[in-house]
Formats: structure tokens, C-alpha cells, sequence
């Protein structure tokens, strides 16, 4: 009696589900890409795909701001930009031509922009991603906000 035995190399085992990554592995600059592209196509949805819901359109928004600063590099440079405009402007520091202007102001301004503007979905989705930035900074319930979806970012693997 003979037995064959196989020489060809075994792929390694995935790691699946249980170990939080849902999609497989996407690395942090992977999951950006992949938010970024779905925002992109779903703010403007043809063919078969529809337009993304307001609510997905700001929470993906916010995740990705998540994700860019998680991946740094060329991802964090909307992050710089928009950080350095605030600073400018005088939010959250003091001596800016509005005055002391603190983040929690800033976040409150951009809920009543979200909630009594009309906008279109990619309006909705950079809105999402300037609220994520100051929620991130704003503490109070900005803040736990902000770690919602920073724990979604968790989920994505990254």
C-alpha cells in the first residue's frame, strides 16, 4: 500500500472573522481607499448602485477622517489642511479674528449646518469628515461621537 504525499506549498491559514477583520486584511491606507471609493461612486451612484442614504453618506464621511488620519502619510494631508484653516480662523485656540472659539462651538455650528442645510450628498460627506475632525477634539459628546466610529474603524481591521 502507498500513500502520496504532496509536495505543493499550503496558502497559510486566513484568519477569518474572528479575528475582526471582516473584509479580510485592508491595512489602514486599504480601508481609506476603499471608504473613499465608495464615497466617491456612491454620492453619485450609476448603473446598477444606488445613491448612498444621507446617514451612510456622514457616518462615512466620518469614517473616513477616521481612517486617513489611522493611515498618515498623503492620507492625512485633507487633516492638515483642515487644521490648519481652524487654527487660522482661531478655533480651538485663542486670538483667531472670531476670538476664542473652542472645538465644542465648532462641532455645534457644523450639527446645525448637517441638520438645517440643504445639501447635496457629497456636501453631506465633507461635512462628515470637517465633524469628525473637531468631534475628535471637542471632547463631550462630540468626543464619544467621535470614538463610535473610531471603534467601527476597529472593526474594519485597522
Amino acid at each position: 500500500m502507498s500513500t502520496a504525499v504532496s509536495t505543493t506549498p499550503m496558502a497559510p491559514p486566513s484568519p477569518g472573522i474572528s479575528q475582526g477583520e471582516i473584509l479580510g486584511h485592508l491595512g489602514a491606507g486599504g480601508a481609506a481607499l476603499v471608504v473613499t471609493v465608495v464615497l466617491v461612486l456612491g454620492v453619485k451612484a450609476a448603473g446598477k448602485g444606488r445613491p448612498l442614504p444621507w446617514t451612510l453618506a456622514l457616518f462615512l464621511g466620518a469614517l473616513a477622517a477616521t481612517l486617513y488620519a489611522a493611515a498618515g502619510g498623503i492620507w492625512s494631508t485633507p487633516a492638515d489642511l483642515l487644521g490648519t484653516l481652524l487654527a487660522a480662523l482661531g478655533v480651538g485656540g485663542s486670538g483667531g479674528p472670531l476670538g476664542n472659539v473652542g472645538m465644542g462651538a465648532a462641532a455645534c455650528c457644523i450639527a446645525a449646518v448637517l441638520y438645517w442645510k440643504k445639501l447635496t450628498l457629497k456636501q453631506v460627506a465633507i461635512w462628515g469628515f470637517v465633524m469628525a475632525y473637531v468631534a475628535g477634539r471637542a471632547g463631550g459628546i462630540w468626543g464619544v461621537l467621535a470614538s463610535v466610529v473610531a471603534s467601527f474603524a476597529k472593526v474594519l481591521g485597522v
